[in-house]
């Protein structure tokens, strides 16, 4: 279990859901009220501000530890839990014990509320678990010797033990399973996503496989003419040729590190247009005659934490993509602009980017587009739709990778008039801004 993934999984558990935490909080706010009011007790007013305060501290603490965690946050985190449970039980545990009818009843439903959503949490920490658990059992036992006395029959008091048993213990197997059942599937769940990691590194061993051995081939196959060549001009062919296939060969060697992540990356506060500048200066001579080419840059500064150099190498080979996707010439347009994400998004990959300000980087053609059964295939490594020779398919899975590298992701349109590929990146707040990689952060 890492510390920040669970400490990002409690928070979201108690606070994601909006409405819901406010009803709650309205309705223990309520309540404490009516219960002050009825039983003429002023302390049960204790119970929505002690309920207030718990939550108030072990929000801001998981919200001061998303970012960074240790195991021993983790425990804390977990322990604050408890000192939220043991706020709001202890009222519906007073109401149970009292004599008053409507009061039991009321505690009652309440202490049932607090059972189920404890289940509900789905926790798979021991400590927690056997914690909650001991927690219940301390409360239902200060209630248990609490009435007890008020029942004279024998019959009356083994019954009263007997379903307090029952309740306890079934209540601790119901959490244990609960746990069991979630371990078991999060186990299933890394299996199979290890089953496709190594899926994926055979197909990726596959594809670099065949590509080097083509290009291994071309070379062998020039040296071996050069030597049974004599007119120079037939010997410059044959080493103009090996050098195209050892050129090609070094780009997937250069596409492999850069999707692997494996090349030195310089992160900077990036003008957001920088890139756009290189990009209009080296991607016109990768350009077919046929095709035009629109640069549009961003009107009002906005910024990104990004490698100046990756970032334009993602944009090169998506406009190579859209080159390619124009035999017969159009337009392609390659600009910056602003979105606000309200909601999580899924993008390529199956990836989820969360709610914020982001640059988009859109490149677009005016070709056939992509199919739309393709479209979830697009971004695996040595996945590619051009003809054998013509691309490795590694192009947009370095482009995934370096959004990714970034915290941002790609997103990819297609129809019958064209395709879009966007790079999305955080904006960022920032008093420095730099224009290029040489600038420091």
């Amino acid at each position: 279990m890492k510390p920040i993934s669970e400490i990002k999984r409690l928070r979201k558990l108690e606070y994601s859901d909006l409405p819901e935490w406010l009803a709650r909080l309205f309705g223990i706010a309520l309540g404490s009220v009516l219960l002050a009011s009825y039983a003429a007790k002023p302390f049960a007013l204790l119970w929505i501000v002690g309920f207030l305060a718990a939550h108030l501290v072990y929000y801001l603490f998981l919200s001061s530890r998303t970012e960074a965690a240790t195991m021993r946050d983790l425990r804390i985190a977990q322990t604050l839990f408890l000192v939220l449970l043991v706020s709001f039980v202890w009222a519906p545990a007073w109401m149970v014990a009292q004599n008053d009818r409507a009061l039991s009843l009321v505690g009652a439903g309440l202490f049932g509320c607090i059972l189920v959503y404890l289940i509900r949490r789905n926790d798979i920490s021991l400590y927690v678990i056997v914690s909650e658990i001991v927690v219940i059992w301390v409360t239902m036992t200060s209630v248990l010797f609490k009435v007890l006395p008020d029942f004279d029959s024998l019959t009356a008091r083994v019954g009263l033990v007997m379903s307090w048993m029952a309740l306890v213990s079934y209540f601790a197997q119901s959490m244990l399973q609960a746990r069991k059942l979630k371990l078991a599937e999060q186990l299933a769940r890394d299996n199979a996503a290890q089953a496709q990691k190594l899926a994926a590194i055979g197909q990726m061993a596959g594809g670099i496989a065949h590509d080097f051995n083509n290009h291994l081939t071309v070379i062998s196959g020039s040296l071996e003419l050069y030597e049974d060549l004599e007119d120079a001009q037939g010997r410059a062919d044959c080493l103009a040729t090996a050098r195209v296939a050892t050129d090609q060969a070094a780009t997937i060697v250069n596409e492999l590190l850069v999707f692997a992540r494996r090349t030195p990356m310089r992160l900077v506060n990036l003008d957001a247009n920088a890139p756009l500048i290189d990009l209009d200066l080296l991607a016109r001579r990768l350009l077919s005659r046929d095709v035009e080419m629109i640069v549009g840059f961003l009107q009002n500064q906005a910024v990104v934490q990004a490698d100046h150099r990756q970032i334009v190498t993602a944009l090169l080979n998506l406009v190579v993509n859209a080159n390619d996707a124009m035999p017969k010439g159009g337009t392609l347009i390659v600009r910056a602009g602003l979105v606000t994400i309200s909601s999580p998004l899924i993008v390529a990959g199956g990836h989820l980017l969360p709610p914020g300000r982001y640059v988009s980087y859109d490149v677009r053609d005016t070709g056939d587009g992509i199919p739309a059964e393709l479209l979830p295939h697009v971004v695996e490594p040595f996945y590619t739709t051009k003809p054998e020779g013509k691309g490795t398919g590694l192009g947009l899975a370095m482009v995934h990778s370096i959004a990714q590298s970034f915290g941002g992701g790609v997103l990819i349109r297609s129809g019958a008039r064209g395709t879009t590929v966007s790079i999305l990146l955080p904006q960022i707040e920032t008093g420095q801004v730099v224009g290029s990689e040489d600038a420091d952060t």
